[in-house]
């Protein structure tokens, strides 16, 4: 009979990183030798998918070959595909190659374990063939695809697969982190535990990156002027944020777009009377203005986050980045 997770003790290695259901869940599998052919992270990005993937990679390799904890040995044993920098898609080439690699005999005569990032990015072709290797799984070869978005997987990939759920964690348990384990002082970790929204490798990204944080305050910034602006002014205001930030990518624009939709957020909430539960608190100066707690507030940013999720849409489906952000000016 299984212990309760609560006192279940861990027997491998694991990050600190909230979801530690599921963590338990695949340190169980470890020890009871309880695994799946294909697995599927998902969830929102910075939540620790990749780390928590490799943890498990290298735990599994370790275990099955000897005590040592030595991680530089697993190297050869374990493949990572991902999108390659400035395209859409991961390419059917590319499967065909990590599937090979795959295929080929274990350094270790251990598992074979390959990590698909951002899976959903897989072409069409490359899913295809993806799913040809589910369909016909070698034995000690593990493959584990990271998703922010599961829905756009194929579905025959989902139904072969363990999924695994990883959600946001506690406002608190980020907090704390940031206070005890990265020494922030406590008015800044409250501010980047609630604009991380829960995701703990974000915040950490935040402290190591001071100006990836303030990115992210000029972008809600941009988007709150916006309501004092008419649509000239908001047209000089978006050209003015975008020189500073180099060639606007789809992948840019979709940033930006999360930041808009957090802010959008946080007005909404603001009209429904809960302050408390604003992500963007260094900004509630700015914010101050534009809160009036009333069904019609609440009913205009809503339509405001619909509108955002729709332009998000575009983006996958090839409109113009700036296109898509300029949509925002002229209809708020």
């Amino acid at each position: 009979m299984s212990l309760p997770l609560k006192q279940y003790q861990k027997q491998f290695d694991w990050p600190q990183i909230g979801n530690d259901n599921l963590i338990e869940f695949l340190d169980r599998g470890l020890a009871q030798h309880k695994l799946a052919q294909t697995y599927i992270f998902t969830g929102p990005e910075d939540l620790g998918k990749s780390t928590v993937a490799l943890a498990f990679a290298r735990n599994l390799i370790i275990s099955d070959v000897a005590e040592t904890r030595d991680f530089s040995s697993v190297n050869s044993d374990l493949h990572i595909l991902s999108r390659e920098v400035g395209k859409k898609n991961i390419s059917i080439e590319a499967v065909r190659d990590f599937i090979k690699m795959l295929s080929l005999s274990s350094f270790l005569n251990s598992y074979k374990i390959g990590i698909i990032k951002d899976a959903e990015t897989l072409s069409p072709e490359a899913a295809s063939a993806l799913l040809k290797t589910l369909e016909e799984p070698r034995d000690k070869v593990i493959i584990i695809l990271l998703s922010s978005s599961i829905d756009l997987l194929l579905p025959t990939i989902v139904s072969r697969s363990q999924v695994l759920y990883f959600y946001p964690v506690a406002f608190e348990i980020v907090y704390d982190y940031l206070v005890k384990e990265l020494n922030l002082k406590r008015g800044d970790a409250k501010d980047m535990a609630a604009l991380s929204a829960g995701r703990p490798l974000l915040a950490a990204k935040f402290v190591e990156n001071e100006t990836l944080y303030e990115d992210q305050l000029a972008s809600a910034r941009l988007f709150l002027s916006f309501f004092n602006l008419d649509i000239p002014g908001r047209l000089k205001a978006l050209a003015g944020y975008l020189s500073g930030q180099g060639a606007l990518t789809a992948d840019k624009a979709l940033t930006i777009l999360e930041s808009w939709q957090r802010v959008a957020r946080d007005l909404s909430l603001k009209a429904m009377g809960c302050p408390e539960l604003v992500q963007h608190t260094a900004l509630m100066a700015e914010l101050e203005p534009l809160s009036v707690v009333n069904t019609e507030a609440l009913i205009y940013y809503s339509k405001i986050l619909e509108l955002l999720y729709t332009l998000r849409r575009y983006l996958s489906a090839n409109v113009s980045p700036n296109s898509v952000l300029e949509q925002v000016i002229y209809n708020l």
